[in-house]
């Protein structure tokens, strides 16, 4: 049965809630978002936990969240989370920093000898014998109002991560070699880690590994171009440009747009919105 939690959405509480957490020594963090027709996240919720005071946060009626990034930021707190890279993202993007120092249940887990990238409900459930609800996996946080439902297992991600790091940390002491824990952790606070490389994008796709010459240069050219443009625009990179359609286009090398437009998955949409870009990054020696 999930604790005790506030559900705060006024700045008043705001500022009392983080007065009441700053002199926490460790806070459990976890973050509700939608991605579905963004680039960025947008955040719905922020859930902070310090064992004793559990608090859920709605950034969207509270029009000035800075009384809870000050107290995230705060360098005498460390912040726990769990598969942290999304969750840190979302204050990366308003910072342009993370929040540290941190520590990661999911990355701590292997060596403590839970399984690799483990998920927090299966983790939950094999350390502290605690079946925690999945209902609200998959729940329109943007949706206002929330149910008490939502809030509860909004809480419980905050109430029980607290519980894993207490345990985590008296069991990593018998563990003398931490470096690949601590590598982990460290890369998580890396720029590159949120705000990738362009020219380097065209690497997650498999199948540009295969390509050679000219293909491959434009394959590079392409890749940057759609991340670029999917900051910009903050639309999701398959809809500037699925991977499909990219490469694609860097194999068939189309001269002019009624070429571009005969390529699979490239409608007229995206030929009249980028077909000029496209065909210059093409064709620009």
């Amino acid at each position: 049965m999930t604790g005790v939690f506030s559900f705060i959405d006024d700045e008043e509480s705001l500022s009392k809630l983080c007065e009441q957490l700053e002199s926490s020594k460790w806070l459990a963090v976890d973050t509700e978002f939608e991605r579905v027709s963004t680039y960025y996240p947008e955040l719905c919720l922020v859930q902070v936990s310090n064992g004793d005071t559990t608090a859920v946060i709605d950034p969207i009626t509270i029009v000035d969240i800075a009384p809870l990034l000050n107290l995230l930021y705060e360098p005498s707190i460390t912040k726990v989370l769990h598969s942290a890279h999304q969750d840190l993202e979302i204050f990366f993007n308003i910072r342009e920093s993370v929040p540290t120092p941190l520590f990661d249940t999911q990355l701590a887990a292997p060596l403590l000898g839970y399984a690799q990238g483990v998920g927090y409900g299966n983790l939950v459930n094999a350390v502290l014998n605690i079946e925690l609800e999945k209902g609200h996996a998959r729940a329109d946080w943007k949706r206002r109002p929330l149910t008490e439902d939502m809030l509860r297992y909004a809480a419980d991600d905050v109430i029980y991560l607290g519980k894993l790091y207490e345990v985590f940390v008296e069991k990593l002491k018998s563990i003398k070699d931490q470096t690949s824990l601590n590598e982990k952790l460290a890369k998580l606070v890396k720029v590159e880690t949120y705000k990738p490389e362009p020219n380097l994008m065209w690497n997650k796709m498999f199948a540009a590994k295969k390509m050679k010459g000219r293909q491959l240069d434009v394959v590079k050219r392409l890749a940057a171009w759609r991340e670029l443009t999917a900051r910009q625009r903050n639309r999701p990179r398959k809809w500037i440009l699925t991977d499909y359609a990219l490469i694609e286009i860097a194999k068939q090398l189309p001269e002019d747009k009624a070429a571009l437009l005969k390529i699979d998955k490239v409608g007229e949409k995206t030929v009249s919105r980028y077909g000029d870009n496209l065909l210059n990054l093409l064709h620009d020696n």
